[in-house]
């Protein structure tokens, strides 16, 4: 499997991290309307990325081993080091923010955690696909 392709893998997830911050960023009128914090939205957005990253980056190497247990290490390994993480992230966020912790911009993060994880797994199955063709 070539890197060109590898590293395709990567541009739905980019899009998608470019495409929501300059939403978070020009529609920061629009959320604050709406009672939504742009700034938890925006870090958010960028923790869901750099997990995802981590995590894609993960499965595509233990896919590419041999053994199929590294393979599954590496899914389940990457699934608690994502779930972690943002848990984490969360939890840091309501000891700061304290009284002021903003639920909607909470949930909508939560939201993007499944949209990130719909990606990736979409991502993991083209790159099933790719290794499918490459041995026929």
């Amino acid at each position: 499997m070539n890197n060109k392709f590898r590293n395709r893998l990567y541009v739905p997830i980019l899009l998608l991290f470019i495409i929501l911050n300059a939403f978070f960023i020009s529609g920061s009128h629009l959320l604050t309307k709406y009672g939504i914090d742009n700034e938890v939205l925006i870090i958010g957005n960028a923790v869901l990325f750099i997990t995802t990253v981590a995590s894609l980056y993960f499965h595509v190497k233990g896919f590419l081993h041999k053994n199929i247990q590294v393979f599954f290490r590496s899914v389940y390994g990457a699934l608690m080091v994502k779930m972690l993480v943002c848990a984490g992230a969360v939890i840091i966020y309501a000891l700061i923010a304290k009284q002021y912790v903003n639920k909607p911009a909470i949930f909508i993060c939560m939201a993007l955690y499944i949209v990130y994880s719909i990606i990736e797994v979409k991502m993991i199955f083209r790159l099933l696909k790719q290794k499918k063709q490459e041995n026929e």
